[in-house]
């Protein structure tokens, strides 16, 4: 591929990606965990994770970049392994296993898993964590997740696809219990650059939620967007996506919400403003249409908002603020949840070897009822959050971290508030 064409590629695919993430991203809420489960970062194939590394917008490395100088004990032929474990071990208070009944419990957590690159373009992950509760009121549970992604270019071209599939059983804030629950998400992106200047995306999206007794949804959605770079760091566009999402209801009450027609238009900068900042910000609004008769329409806006801040090389501090619109699969009363959340984050090295992590988060979720006749006041939850993390790494590939977190879920429905305090170590070896 020519020098020409790869910067191209490389203008579509911050640009165009950029767009399209920031829609389908917001399509999709999941519940919010109570207990803590060791996070899976999916690492991007290689040809992905140039382009993420030249890729002028971005302040921080991004999460799932690895090093490309790094030995790789595992490779056969084109095949490079990447195995990974984790143990975590929590005490925590006031996590509901029913509504008003709130428990402490020890939580114990192993997650082995293994990533593999194939060749340049192709990654998987298949990563189960086995869950061992000190309460009996809690059942013991295999959560499961697996991955797979590709990404390439061709001339001024370039192509993504990524499957998302994951299975859960925690206790989450929404529905005040632990609820077993599963999801499937489908991506396919493309981009083309027309000139240096001009690119275009293009994005479908398939997203599955199953949550056990309570609502089953299925969202199918198309983005097809425009980029203007007015310069290497600063780009604009506008992007249009619409979808048509089908709900199956599974509560006793025999009634269930209806299907629904969304378009959304969003609007979106992207500005790297000197070496240490940057800014990514969307706006836009989207409509939902519901197909029965005696329900409303609903307008909500939404919007994406990010500050990356590198003061110091050992710095990294991060504000995030969002809008976005989703069904209420957790609470089938209503027919839609609105979420709006900003956070703030640090990252600090200390003490040569150790890092620091700071996270602070309020969020608002409005579940909306759009039926005309419906008089109730809808509920509304206020979510409260605080995150700590010390530890350092080990023998190359390995990190320890003593762990402590605070949640305040305040609703103005009985029986979903509740306050959540853990603190615990966690200890994991990937290579």
């Amino acid at each position: 591929m020519s020098a020409k064409n790869r910067k191209l590629n490389q203008k579509v695919k911050r640009g165009g990606i950029l767009l399209a993430t920031s829609l389908l991203a917001a399509q999709s809420a999941s519940a919010g965990d109570v207990i803590f489960t060791p996070p899976t970062v999916p690492t991007a194939p290689p040809i992905a994770q140039a382009d993420a590394i030249n890729n002028e917008m971005n302040v921080f490395i991004p999460a799932g970049v690895m090093n490309p100088s790094s030995a790789q004990l595992f490779q056969f032929g084109p095949v490079i392994l990447h195995p990974h474990v984790s143990y975590n071990i929590l005490y925590s208070t006031g996590v509901q296993s029913g509504a008003n009944n709130q428990q402490n419990t020890i939580v114990q957590q192993f997650a082995p898993g293994i990533s593999a690159a194939l060749g340049q373009h192709w990654s998987v992950d298949y990563t189960p964590t086995l869950n061992f509760y000190s309460s009996k009121e809690f059942k013991d549970h295999i959560d499961q997740s697996a991955y797979a992604q590709w990404a390439t270019h061709y001339e001024d071209w370039n192509f993504g696809f990524s499957q998302n599939i994951s299975a859960s059983s925690d206790p989450t804030t929404e529905t005040a219990a632990q609820t077993s629950q599963q999801s499937y998400n489908t991506d396919l992106t493309a981009g083309y650059a027309f000139n240096e200047k001009w690119a275009a995306t293009m994005a479908v999206d398939q997203s599955i939620s199953l949550v056990s007794s309570l609502q089953d949804s299925f969202a199918w959605k198309t983005t097809e967007g425009v980029n203007y770079q007015f310069w290497p760091r600063l780009n604009a566009g506008i992007s249009l996506t619409t979808g048509y999402t089908k709900v199956e209801t599974k509560t006793d009450s025999g009634s269930s919400n209806p299907d629904s027609i969304t378009e959304q238009l969003m609007f979106n900068v992207n500005w790297r403003a000197t070496d240490k900042v940057s800014f990514q910000v969307g706006v836009g609004a989207e409509d939902q249409q519901f197909l029965a008769a005696g329900y409303n329409d609903s307008l909500s806006p939404t919007f994406n908002a990010s500050i990356q801040y590198q003061p110091f090389k050992n710095t990294q501090i991060s504000l995030s603020a969002s809008q976005s619109v989703s069904t209420s699969d957790y609470y089938v009363i209503a027919q839609s949840s609105q979420d709006t959340s900003v956070s703030l984050n640090l990252n600090q090295r200390v003490l040569v070897k150790c890092h620091l992590s700071l996270g602070l988060s309020y969020s608002v979720t409005e579940f909306k009822t759009s039926v005309e006749s419906f008089d109730e006041p809808n509920r509304s939850d206020n979510n409260y959050s605080f995150n700590a993390s010390f530890g350092r790494d080990f023998l190359k590939h390995g990190n320890w971290a003593i762990t402590y977190s605070y949640g305040d879920n305040q609703s103005n429905t009985g029986g979903y508030s509740q306050a959540s305090n853990q603190i615990g170590f966690n200890v994991s070896f990937s290579y």
